[in-house]
């Protein structure tokens, strides 16, 4: 892999994996908190809060970003782990 890989790829990789794990943990968390406690349902039903809000909203944005980054970390890691194995 590293044969094949620029050192500005390289570079390029690591700010951007950086950049969205911090993204992630800094600022996701106060920006999307906790939306639900502001949620108003239009009935006085018990339970209708959650269900409204989970129809309204079927994946909150962070649960999004957490999975988007592994997906776009599992193929690094395993083409990685594969090299290292086949350099033993």
């Amino acid at each position: 892999v590293n044969r094949h890989s620029t050192s500005l790829g390289k570079i390029w990789l690591s700010v951007l994996f950086i950049f969205r794990v911090m993204v992630l943990v800094v600022a996701a968390e106060s920006v999307w908190g906790d939306e639900q406690s502001d949620f108003t349902c239009n009935t006085l039903q018990p339970g209708c809060d959650n269900v409204c809000y989970d129809q309204f909203f079927p994946v909150s944005h962070i649960r999004l970003w957490s999975l988007q980054l592994v997906f776009v970390s599992t193929p690094t890691l395993l083409v990685s782990m594969y090299v290292a194995y086949r350099n033993r």
